[in-house]
């Protein structure tokens, strides 16, 4: 009898153990959830919000693309229990750069013999030529370090841009029950979107 006991409380404690584990790490819907919505009704909600399991203090990226025409904005959720009372954010510009840049390159030449006929045989020629590559630089459009750590951010598209959404999470000060210890927590990056209104006459 005493032995089943015991069988069950082991059974019930990893249970326990793997929906706290669970919980933790499952942060797919976290900002359908967590996040608050605009107050303005114009706003809808985009598809290319996102959650995820963020370790503190490392840095971690959302690509997206924000189109012109539209008025955007980008709010973080996230369990302050681990993550802290705020996280760190940027949006930054990957901007494709060209420049000029010489490559080598080795082409096959046909040898000829005294009288300029072609014999058969070829031989490797190195050259160099100049081609356009580009290169991707990163703009910092915004840091909510320079704003007084705002956990939100609304703008206006002009053009059609590659943005990548940057997000630390610092930790919290005292963990506390359940969270001591646990440096994963969820963070969710909701990205609501609306036509820019025409102002003016």
């Amino acid at each position: 009898m005493v032995m089943l006991r015991l069988k069950n409380l082991v059974t019930a404690s990893a249970l326990l153990a793997a929906t706290v584990v669970n919980a933790q790490y499952n942060c797919g819907d976290y900002h359908k959830f967590n996040c608050e919505r605009s107050t303005d009704a114009r706003f809808s909600l985009n598809g290319q919000s996102k959650s995820a399991s963020v370790q503190v203090g490392r840095p971690t990226e959302l690509n997206i693309i924000v189109y012109g025409g539209q008025d955007y904005r980008i709010s973080f959720c996230y369990d302050e229990k681990i993550i802290g009372d705020h996280v760190v954010a940027r949006l930054v510009e990957k901007v494709r750069v060209p420049r000029e840049q010489d490559v080598d390159v080795v082409e096959k030449e046909e040898l000829r013999d005294a009288n300029g006929q072609p014999t058969g045989q070829f031989k490797d020629v190195k050259r160099t030529v100049r081609k356009t590559v580009f290169d991707d630089e990163r703009k910092v459009l915004w840091d909510n370090t320079e704003h007084e750590l705002a956990q939100e951010v609304e703008f206006s598209a002009a053009t059609t841009k590659r943005l990548v959404v940057e997000v630390m999470a610092p930790g919290a000060a005292e963990q506390k029950g359940r969270a001591k210890g646990l440096d994963i927590g969820c963070v969710g990056i909701l990205i609501e979107h609306m036509p820019t209104p025409n102002l003016g006459f």
